[in-house]
């Protein structure tokens, strides 16, 4: 089982969100660093169902990001759904 815990409360940018992100996923130095991207990433090879990914701090990271950061949300709870990982948000 993989574990990976996402902080919001760094994601006080797009830019700090993608980099925190690919840092913690381990995404590889392409990243996109938009939406398309990291729904590509999490269903492709970098993510499998034995993952967990924990976002803490949502409330946070939403405050922060606005819309963008629901969207965020969004794109990791479809990924999950597709992929089969696990996808916890905790405000």
């Amino acid at each position: 089982m993989n574990i990976v815990i996402l902080d919001g409360s760094v994601m006080t940018s797009r830019e700090k969100a993608y980099r925190h992100i690919g840092r913690e996923l381990r995404f590889p130095e392409y990243f996109g660093k938009n939406l398309d991207a990291t729904h590509d990433l999490l269903t492709d090879m970098y993510v499998n169902e034995d993952t967990i990914i924990i976002l803490m701090n949502a409330r946070k990271m939403k405050k922060s990001l606005g819309e963008y950061g629901d969207k965020l949300i969004d794109v990791f709870a479809a990924s999950s759904e597709e992929k089969g990982f696990i996808f916890i948000v905790k405000e």
